[in-house]
């Protein structure tokens, strides 16, 4: 496998979401940290799941990286569920059932929300951008410069990963599923050169970041359009709406509006 097949999570297209600048794209990522641990029902993590939806469509969302990463977390989701849950039909105790079900539903919106929403952010903006609006929002340098670079080495190490394993294979070395023990072995055996090949390009590609002024210069990205105001307004309304919803400060309950 060549390296132009290294799968990318950054798709250059043309959509509404990948114009809108960086600084926004990254304060949607800040404020979704503060809506899961703020939203108080599964309601308002489904509402956030529906527009996450509609934004992944806007942005032409690589759904392959969602459907991978959100089926990581399904042994999590069955354990966090069974567990629970078999205790309590073991005890007869039917309602914790229903408080544990409505637990785990939140969780698995939550971990939806995430992994849709980033996904969906960070497949329109590049490493370059990152960095910029990283830099543009005052992050220290260093933060900003580190972010960059193991966004970068991220991609090279697929890359090697993928050449490294293409010449193993002439050598006899498959990385095969059908024999377990096998595959872990031949694993190993692949880990090592890929850790030394990154080792040995991480310096370069440090040195030419830095020469390039990525830890110094601040970029001047402008002021925000109107589409940029429109998206930041949406987070900033979810995510105090779910913090005074979680202290009942809202004069309405979300799952009042729910017809079931």
């Amino acid at each position: 496998m060549t390296s132009s097949s290294v799968p990318t999570l950054y798709r250059d297209r043309d959509t509404i979401i990948h114009d809108r600048d960086p600084r926004v794209k990254i304060l949607l990522l800040i404020l979704l940290f503060f809506f899961i641990f703020l939203a108080p029902t599964w309601e308002w993590f489904a509402l956030v799941t529906v527009l996450g939806l509609v934004l992944a469509v806007a942005a032409q969302t690589p759904w392959r990286w969602v459907l991978v990463l959100w089926a990581i977390h399904i042994p999590t989701f069955l354990a966090l569920l069974i567990i629970p849950a078999g205790g309590e039909l073991i005890a007869g105790n039917f309602s914790a059932l229903a408080e544990a079900a409505a637990a785990e539903l939140r969780l698995i919106l939550a971990w939806t929300n995430a992994i849709i929403i980033s996904v969906s952010l960070l497949s329109t903006i590049d490493a370059e951008s990152l960095t910029d609006g990283m830099r543009a929002l005052y992050f220290p340098p260093v933060v900003a410069f580190a972010v960059g670079l193991s966004y970068r080495l991220l991609y090279v190490t697929l890359g090697e990963a993928f050449r490294i394993t293409s010449a193993m294979k002439i050598k006899g070395v498959d990385l095969s599923l059908k024999r377990p023990f096998r595959f872990i072995w031949n694993s190993l055996r692949l880990s090592f050169p890929v850790l030394f090949a990154v080792l040995r390009r991480g310096p370069t590609l440090m040195s030419s970041l830095a020469m390039r002024g990525y830890q110094t210069k601040r970029p001047n990205l402008g002021g925000f359009d109107a589409g940029d105001w429109i998206l930041l307004l949406i987070g900033v309304v979810l995510t105090v709406g779910a913090f005074c919803a979680k202290f009942g400060w809202l004069p309405f309950s979300l799952s009042s509006l729910v017809p079931w």
